[in-house]
């Protein structure tokens, strides 16, 4: 993960891909998805068993936080 100060210092960086622009979100954003139950009950004791019931609130807060961009969709299995 790389984490950087502002979106110019994102569009600066070296690795940076052009077209990767969706790819940018905010740190509030990048919090949002992280508080889906996916990341925040890791270590409740029956996180494994639990894991199929993860995937859907993550994916859609994931939506919601980016407004369903492509760039932020998963890959087709």
């Amino acid at each position: 993960m790389n984490l950087f100060r502002s979106e110019e210092h994102a569009r600066r960086w070296s690795g940076f891909q052009a077209g990767s622009d969706a790819g940018i979100i905010s740190l509030e954003a990048a919090m949002a998805i992280m508080s889906t139950p996916r990341h925040r009950d890791r270590f409740n004791g029956r996180y494994v068993s639990s894991l199929p019931g993860y995937g859907a609130p993550f994916f859609a807060r994931i939506r919601e936080v980016t407004g369903g961009a492509p760039y932020w969709q998963p890959p087709a299995a």
